[in-house]
């Protein structure tokens, strides 16, 4: 039997309860009983502890603790409010009017004989009169239902699909008091309009579907906080994508990946560097920074996602393989863009080399023309010219003698 099944039966229990208890004549019991049911609160919600809370000492008194609890929901349970439907506001509506009917014009014979001297219909007087409060109860419960579902229309309207929202938002927007807010937040939480997981927390002044929409909208509130943002300079440009790349990397375990990951920042670092240095490169690595880096920067994020799923599937530990085998090649890519932005660098040295070897050979072979410097071949006109003077000299002593 699912729980919405066992506590509508357990409900139709109590109402049968309430009218075995006017039928035998407990009236004050069952007049309690029913005003409890209709205008109590219903043991509200306003903040829910961890399910992990425990005080100290409790596991001693776990059994004792346990009966106190279940007759606590017993008690509970009985004063319950009546499930939150169109169709039961009109029942009690209905059944309301036909009970004040009855116990009006029952009570009409013992009030004539309480005028007429017999105060032993006293008690039976009451008793009338206990059945027409209680149908009177019945109505005025229905035309509050009907008033709280209109009501409740128009904070669900509000709310959406929100799973929290400050009491202060929703009275600005609805245009109410925030003690008004507060108050029919309280009784639409006690009555099970939001579900049973629903409560209103004071501290913070928020109404929150469950626990698990409070952690969340922590979780928002910290991100959002600008303490903790770094700042926005740091997360564009160069330097946010390494970080990015680093931030990563922190949140992976695997030392071999992560080695390799440290590589691929390294180089990541020199390209940026390389570019930095030179912007005429910008446009060389426009293809690396709109689809290689961000797609690896995709798969490093959806690693260390898989990593702190803390689930070894066969799906995961797939994908997971899948991206430590691409690694290498990544790496092995990212080298390859940094080596081909020297490319040009590479061959305007090539060229200016080229280029001085042969001024060098030109201006070396002129220098040993120009000062004699090499070989046999040039020390045979020099020796020609000393011959001449030699000669030249022979000649102007035989002139003078």
């Amino acid at each position: 039997m699912t729980p919405e099944k066992r506590n509508q039966d357990s409900d139709w229990g109590h109402w049968a309860l309430i009218v075995f208890l006017f039928a035998i004549g407990i009236w004050p019991v069952a007049l309690y009983l029913l005003f409890s049911k209709l205008f109590g609160k219903g043991g509200g919600r306003k903040k829910v502890a961890p399910a992990s809370s425990v005080r100290p000492g409790m596991e001693q008194s776990g059994q004792q603790g346990h009966v106190g609890g279940r007759a606590e929901a017993a008690a509970r349970n009985l004063t319950r409010p009546p499930a939150v439907k169109r169709s039961n506001s009109r029942t009690m509506k209905i059944i309301g009017l036909v009970a004040m009917g009855i116990g009006i014009l029952a009570a009409g014979d013992p009030a004539e004989m309480m005028f007429s001297g017999f105060s032993g219909y006293l008690w039976e007087l009451l008793q009338y009169l206990a059945i027409a409060a209680g149908g009177l109860g019945l109505f005025l419960g229905g035309l509050s239902m009907d008033a709280t579902m209109r009501r409740y229309a128009r904070y669900s309207a509000v709310l959406g699909e929100a799973e929290a929202i400050s009491v202060e938002d929703l009275s600005r927007k609805l245009g109410w008091s925030r003690r008004r807010v507060e108050k029919d937040l309280e009784k639409m939480i006690d009555r099970g309009y939001f579900g049973s997981q629903a409560y209103l927390d004071q501290i913070q002044g928020c109404f929150f579907r469950s626990a698990r929409a409070e952690e969340a909208h922590l979780r928002q509130k910290e991100a959002e906080d600008p303490a903790r943002q770094p700042p926005k300079e740091a997360e564009e440009g160069y330097s946010g994508i390494l970080r990015s790349i680093r931030r990563a990397n922190e949140q992976i375990a695997d030392p071999v990946l992560s080695e390799k990951i440290d590589r691929l920042e390294d180089v990541t670092a020199r390209i940026f560097r390389a570019v930095e240095a030179d912007p005429k490169k910008q446009g060389r690595i426009d293809t690396f920074m709109n689809y290689y880096l961000p797609t690896t920067q995709k798969l490093l994020d959806s690693y260390a996602e898989f990593d702190a799923a803390g689930v070894e599937g066969e799906n995961l530990r797939q994908a997971k393989l899948r991206i430590e085998q691409t690694m290498d090649s990544i790496v092995a890519g990212f080298e390859h863009q940094l080596d081909e932005l020297y490319k040009t660098d590479v061959l305007d040295v090539d060229s200016d080399i080229r280029v001085m070897e042969t001024m060098l050979r030109r201006d070396t072979a002129s220098v040993e023309r120009d000062f004699g410097l090499g070989g046999p071949e040039t020390g045979t006109p020099s020796s020609g010219r000393s011959r001449d003077v030699d000669l030249g000299g022979t000649a102007a002593q035989t002139q003078e003698e």
